[in-house]
This record gives C-alpha cells, sequence and structure tokens, in this order.
C-alpha cells in the first residue's frame, strides 16, 4: 500500500503529476509528493480554476 501524502489514506496506486508553465524540475529542488486519485483531482480542478481565473486556461 502507499500513502497520499495529502490526505495520509493509503492507496494500491499513487500519482506524481507536475505540470505548470513556470516549473523547471531540473534546476528546482523540491519535495516529491504522491497524491491518491481524489486529492490528484482535486488539485487539477484547483489548477484549472486559477488558469481560468488569470485568463490562461487552455482551450
Amino acid at each position: 500500500m502507499l500513502k497520499c501524502d495529502f490526505c495520509g489514506k493509503e492507496f494500491d496506486s499513487v500519482r506524481r503529476i507536475a505540470i505548470d508553465s513556470d516549473y523547471d524540475r531540473l534546476s528546482v529542488r523540491h519535495e516529491k509528493r504522491y497524491a491518491c486519485k481524489e486529492c490528484s483531482d482535486k488539485k487539477e480542478c484547483e489548477r484549472v480554476s486559477k488558469e481560468a481565473s488569470n485568463g490562461t486556461a487552455e482551450v
């Protein structure tokens, strides 16, 4: 079992997705965090809402 770093629950699988136009994963030190499907979907909705409010959402 794997633990979600966001909600702390255990799952058979977790995700790690890093997508950001200003994000440089090779030169920026960061903590790797893994999310269950529910937390991953929630983070994606937050990202899309933020982009939409900034007028940068993709169509």
